[in-house]
């Protein structure tokens, strides 16, 4: 009875943890905001506990705990180790990191150990390879459909209409997985004797190349799929400033972006990329050391080196076809990993192949794996213990889990419903996230707007009644308070800080002292994002609608030195000028712009009658400035005025 449930348990969790890897490139959800990434992982983390949970079982049945312990063991969980200490470090409280790289890497760390100490045959691990070979094909062939939009004239939902449109989640993460698969096909191909197989793995060799050239074409530079990546330098930039402060253990797994915007190096402001932001490094290794600091990096690091050691040729021993796909597919990952960041589907990879790594090396004499039994005089006395802690941790994450990917539907039917213009479900929707998971800022982010729209549609009627009245402070007292709450929740983000100001500036008229909570938030965004000039020029233009056109044209400046081809900057300084009578220095600002703005900008014939006006008004020799070297298309604008107070309405008092 026991030796027959030892095998069914142990073939059920070989089963369970095969299907979540084949189906990693594959697998997605159009239920939360992130139909991709988010749901492998959550198929990934879903289908390893249960596949835990028959192994547990499958210890009880052979009456010990048996361990696969290899040069990666250790180094792979003083990596999870890293990873959940920057987190409980720097973000203890945010409870996305459920379903974000924390949990993703600690489950990667119990997927290989279960999965290495299961694995008893190269066989196993040939058959999983040709069910990953079969899925990347059926990756490829939906890519090139999309992309050569055959998709198009069909009624299916616009998203997988898209020429973009990739089971794996996106063309670049696409390409890179295709990497990694190729040469296991390729590797197939050549090793095995002619017949139906032989074409079969040419095929969907050929099959794979052609959509690695027709999606990676339309990578380059200029193309469709372009992909937005920090440059390299930036990334390092970032990496090492972000040491200067906190070396051991970085940021925190998901804080990139808030360090993106606190460090971001100044020469960004002269590429493309000066008004994006990004939430990932340059590759993955400054990512690492971006946000789990040394201790991160260098534990990874271990785990390459262990890796290296595992794979290592005894002298006299040949490679099989199998343990050369499995070792190209690794190594291939390890270098894309150098030049873009990692992907959910990135990491599910190479924690399958790892796993496989040591599965390999347990057959070979001499091997460099150790299998221990973990024995008492007590029965079962081991795995009653591995079970308990294991269960208990389980029970208590998928608790946490459940919660977060509940919030995360609900909050995606809210959004949908906003697109909808339905207001109503929107807000109801939205109460019901933040009900489940009340520490994530994005919802009450989200709130606050739905607040803030519900009280501007409201206050636009005509013979407002006392209830409606009501309804529209309550409405935007809600709004100021889960603005708040989302700055409360996440101080260093920049973007929280920035959404606060704009919800004072527009409350500017309505709300007693909203001018006053509207500059200290912005000044607090500029703290968190100080090389950011589309963020001084939105502060400029509130302290120029304020009349305040001295500190407004000394922001605007500041934007100019963090970049000096964006005309508008100029444009704004010189109206700031012009209220200040300094029509001197206003025309050279307008010199400047002349300089900058192209000739073809629809600006162009409002700005040529703005400076002839200007010209009539100074004295006939004016200065002139030296022009800026770059030219730079950009939309003239003006600093948006003020809100005008709503009628018969009394301004009701801030906090």
């Amino acid at each position: 009875m026991n030796e027959r449930l030892a095998k069914n348990t142990q073939k059920i969790s070989l089963f369970l943890l095969s299907l979540s890897f084949v189906l990693s490139p594959l697998f997605f959800l159009p239920l939360t905001t992130d139909y991709f990434q988010l749901n492998k992982q959550v198929l990934f983390l879903l289908l390893s506990s249960i596949a835990l949970i028959f192994w547990l079982i499958h210890n009880f049945a052979v009456g010990h705990v048996q361990l696969t312990l290899s040069p990666i063991t250790i180094p792979l969980a003083l990596f999870a180790s890293a990873n959940l200490a920057s987190t409980l470090i720097n973000s203890p409280k945010n409870q996305e990191v459920w379903l974000t790289q924390p949990s993703l890497i600690v489950g990667g760390l119990i997927y290989i150990f279960v999965f290495s100490n299961l694995i008893n045959s190269p066989k196993i691990i040939k058959t999983i390879l040709h069910w990953l070979l079969i899925s990347g094909f059926i990756s490829t062939l939906a890519s090139l459909l999309a992309v050569l939009e055959l998709f198009s004239q069909t009624n299916l939902p616009p998203y997988l209409k898209a020429r973009s449109f990739s089971l794996v989640g996106s063309p670049l993460a696409l390409t890179s997985v295709l990497l990694a698969i190729l040469p296991i096909s390729l590797i197939f191909a050549l090793k095995v004797k002619s017949g139906p197989k032989k074409l079969l793995y040419f095929l969907s060799s050929g099959l794979i190349l052609s959509c690695l050239i027709l999606v990676g074409y339309q990578l380059l530079p200029g193309k469709l799929f372009q992909p937005l990546l920090l440059p390299q330098l930036a990334g390092w930039s970032i990496a090492t400033d972000t040491l200067k402060t906190k070396v051991f253990l970085g940021a925190g797994p998901n804080e990139f972006l808030n360090q993106f915007t606190q460090f971001k190096p100044l020469f960004l402001n002269r590429t493309a990329f000066w008004n994006n932001t990004f939430t990932a490094s340059s590759n993955e290794y400054f990512n690492i050391l971006t946000t789990t600091g040394i201790i991160g990096l260098t534990s990874f690091l271990a785990v390459i080196f262990g890796w290296l050691k595992l794979i290592k040729r005894i002298p006299g021993t040949r490679i099989t076809a199998t343990q050369l796909s499995v070792n190209l597919a690794v190594a291939i990952l390890l270098l894309i990993a150098v030049f873009i960041p990692f992907t959910v589907i990135h990491w599910l990879l190479l924690f399958g192949f790892l796993a496989f790594s040591v599965g390999l090396n347990k057959n070979k004499a001499l091997t460099k794996t150790k299998n221990i039994a973990l024995t008492s005089n007590i029965p079962l006395i081991f795995p009653a213990i591995f079970a308990l802690v294991l269960v208990v941790i389980l029970g208590f994450s998928w608790f946490k889990i459940v919660k977060v990917y509940l919030a995360e539907t609900i909050f995606n039917q809210s959004l949908i419903a906003a697109n909808k213009n339905l207001a109503n479900q929107t807000y109801n929707l939205q109460i019901k996230a933040i009900q489940k998971a009340p520490l994530i800022d994005r919802y009450h982010l989200a709130y606050s707007n739905t607040n803030l729209a519900l009280a501007n549609a409201l206050s636009e009627k005509n013979d407002l009644t006392d209830q409606e009245r009501q309804t529209i402070i309550q409405l935007v007292q809600q709004a100021i308070r889960e603005a708040r709450t989302a700055v409360q929740l996440n101080p260093k983000k920049a973007s929280n800080w920035i959404n606060l100001g704009l919800l004072y500036r527009q409350l500017i008229n309505f709300a007693q002292n909203a001018d006053q909570f509207s500059e200290t938030a912005y000044l607090q965004a500029i703290q968190l994002d100080p090389a950011n000039p589309a963020l001084r020029l939105e502060f400029g233009g509130l302290l120029f609608a304020l009349e305040k056109y001295e500190e407004a044209a000394n922001v605007f400046s500041t934007a100019i030195q963090l970049k000096p081809d964006l005309p508008n900057s100029y444009y704004n300084r010189a109206q700031a000028f012009i209220k200040l009578n300094k029509n001197l220095e206003a025309y050279q600002d307008f010199q400047q712009i002349d300089a900058l703005l192209s000739q073809d900008s629809p600006d162009r014939p409002r700005f040529n009658q703005e400076m002839k006006d200007l010209e009539a008004k100074l004295p006939k020799t004016p200065a002139t400035a030296s022009p800026a070297a770059a030219p730079a298309n950009k939309e003239l604008t003006q600093p948006s005025p003020l809100p005008q107070p709503p009628k018969n309405f009394t301004p009701i008092p801030l906090d």
